[in-house]
């Protein structure tokens, strides 16, 4: 659960990691037009993400002022 403002910067932070790690897989697969583990691998970045997506939701609907203000991020 996300409790403050420096937790959703490292939240932001680690969305955009494993959104950046799930596109590297898909390029991969791309590249070597083998789709085959891709559903299978993915699964774990895809199961991160939802869980941080849900957590950053809270922390905004519950803190809506947050979310005008800039982070350290943007």
């Amino acid at each position: 659960m996300i409790a403050n403002a420096t937790e959703l910067d490292a939240a932001l932070s680690q969305l955009a990691s494993f959104a950046d790690m799930l596109d590297a897989l898909r390029m991969n697969a791309e590249s070597k037009n083998d789709w085959s583990l891709f559903p299978l691998l993915s699964k774990g970045y895809l199961e991160h993400i939802r869980v941080l997506n849900t957590e950053i939701r809270g922390y905004l609907r519950d803190h809506p002022e947050t979310a005008a203000a800039p982070t350290a991020a943007g």
